[in-house]
């Protein structure tokens, strides 16, 4: 491990000692969904998606993988002892938050953040007021049906929130500038999925993790999950997505109706009196030499950026609707993909893939619980995997496992059985490639590695039964670029935001450090893999 570490310290050194015409050559990924959004998404660059230069994949200590922020990151420990990795996770928020001298943004689903989130918060918040007593604090959760409308032990409000934080926060409180919003764009079909901490445009953590310490700590079922940091111009891209949902935010904080069902807007003494829509800090200047694609979706309910023309054509793939009731928004309404560039933008990183695929996911496949989720899978992007296969790209996804959940009332799973997947992409490598099923199923197995996902080979549960949940939402492609977000790859029609990076030292710190042993663990366990010779 030591020798491996210091041949990837030596990568990185080489790397930022070649010329700038070598970097930008590297950036051929990025470069293949700029041009794909562009056709079709080229009025919300800039506000929904941005290519920003001159970032730093940053991390505390000397540790290679310090900006890969997974947890439980156990991989191997059948009982997943303690790793520091949620500890890691706490102390580069705080450590990022009391940095600030002017903003900070932080987005999640509600319920808002508690244990050692809510504490590192806190402390950063602390740490940052003595410095910086102007600063201005933004935290917005989304809030599907009712949880931000009562308090109960799994829902919240915002007055709630503020009151808990404005107790941990002490005296200083009440002189801070702190605005708490739970927000539902769409009444049963839409509010924010997005996880952001970001810092004055300097810093942002941003990924799959909700805030939630029982899901992530020393629980009896720990959830897989995997955010990253970086430091420079994409983290106000960050920013700038915060803004769009504080926009909608502040545009319908007022009346009965709103306020029951779209908006619940608390603030502290000194924000009263203004609706924060715009951040607002000081440009900082590129500090590294990393190309990152910012990428974000608005769901339903929000004003897109640049109107409603352009879009593709609908998918037209009846399998993929759930009920003949209910419109399918996701594969076949234009307008809804103009307002979510974020969907075609990762179907087009798959599409980019010359050599293979790597994909970490919840599910490939939607609950179909209507009339909020209409769609059974993304057409598209199955057709996209069903393409990379014809062409022999190996593609290898690694899911939850059916039936996954943290507790009673926390699934992490939508499928039934891992054979839903495998059976799309087979019928659809039949019909893109006018192939028998025989042969479809073949060249599926020829060239696809599915597995549910384990912590330790062999062991399919956790000490209380449950099986093992992945919360992830990342795509890797020919370890050379990847996105770490929080947009799931089945159709769920919330707000999203992520980043894809192309660099290749981080990239092969994704496949050290957390591709590599995830596959590792989780293959004995696959149902399709062509390495191995399993075949359904």
């Amino acid at each position: 491990m030591q020798s491996h570490r210091r041949l990837l310290r030596s990568l990185a050194a080489l790397f930022c000692l070649l010329p700038p015409l070598v970097a930008q050559a590297t950036s051929y990924h990025i470069d293949y969904v700029k041009q794909q959004l562009q056709q079709d998404f080229a009025g919300s660059q800039g506000s929904l998606w941005r290519i920003s230069q001159g970032n730093v994949i940053t991390g505390y200590g000397t540790a290679e993988d310090s900006w890969l922020l997974q947890t439980p990151n156990c991989w191997g420990d059948p009982q997943c002892n303690d790793t520091g990795a949620l500890q890691h996770y706490a102390d580069s928020i705080e450590q990022d938050i009391a940095k600030a001298q002017h903003w900070v943004d932080i987005t999640t689903l509600v319920t808002y953040p508690d244990g050692i989130f809510q504490r590192a918060i806190v402390r950063g918040l602390q740490q940052a007021q003595q410095h910086s007593p102007e600063l201005t604090v933004r935290i917005l959760a989304g809030t599907p049906p009712v949880m931000g409308n009562i308090d109960t032990s799994f829902t919240e409000t915002a007055k709630a929130y503020l009151r808990r934080l404005k107790e941990d926060l002490g005296d200083m409180a009440d002189d801070m500038n702190i605005s708490v919003a739970g927000v539902q764009t769409s009444w049963l079909y839409s509010w924010n999925h997005s996880k952001i901490i970001a810092v004055d445009g300097h810093s942002s953590i941003v990924g799959g993790h909700n805030m939630w310490e029982s899901a992530y700590g020393q629980v009896d079922s720990p959830i897989n999950d995997l955010t990253m940091r970086l430091q420079g111009p994409a983290a106000e891209d960050a920013h700038h997505f915060a803004d769009l949902l504080w926009q909608f935010t502040c545009r319908w904080k007022d009346g009965v109706v709103n306020k029951t069902l779209y908006v619940d807007l608390e603030q502290t003494a000194a924000a009263m009196g203004s609706c924060p829509t715009q951040f607002s800090a000081p440009a900082v200047p590129a500090a590294g030499d990393v190309p990152v694609m910012a990428l974000g979706g608005l769901g339903f309910g929000m004003q897109t950026p640049g109107g409603t023309s352009g879009g593709i054509p609908a998918a037209n793939d009846s399998e993929a609707r759930c009920s003949r009731l209910f419109k399918d928004y996701v594969n076949n309404d234009q307008e809804y993909s103009v307002a979510n560039p974020e969907e075609a933008g990762l179907r087009a990183l798959v599409a980019s893939a010359q050599h293979s695929v790597f994909i970490s996911q919840q599910d490939l496949i939607a609950p179909c619980v209507g009339p909020f989720a209409a769609s059974y899978y993304d057409a598209r992007l199955f057709d996209v995997l069903a393409d990379k296969l014809i062409e022999g790209v190996k593609v290898q996804i690694v899911v939850s496992s059916p039936g996954a959940k943290q507790s009673l009332v926390a699934p992490y799973s939508n499928m039934k059985k891992m054979s839903e997947i495998t059976d799309v992409l087979q019928r659809k490598i039949a019909s893109r490639a006018q192939l028998s099923d025989a042969d479809a199923k073949q060249t599926m197995c020829d060239s696809l590695q599915l597995a549910p996902i384990r912590n330790a080979e062999g062991v399919a549960t956790w000490s209380n039964g449950y099986a093992i949940g992945n919360h992830a939402k990342t795509i890797a492609v020919d370890n050379s670029a990847f996105y770490i977000g929080s947009k799931n790859l089945y159709p769920a029609t919330l707000q999203d935001f992520g980043y894809i990076v192309e660099d290749a030292a981080a990239a092969e710190q994704y496949r050290y450090f957390y591709q590599q042993p995830m596959w590792q663990n989780s293959q004995s366990a696959a149902v399709v893999d062509y390495q191995t010779g399993v075949c359904l």
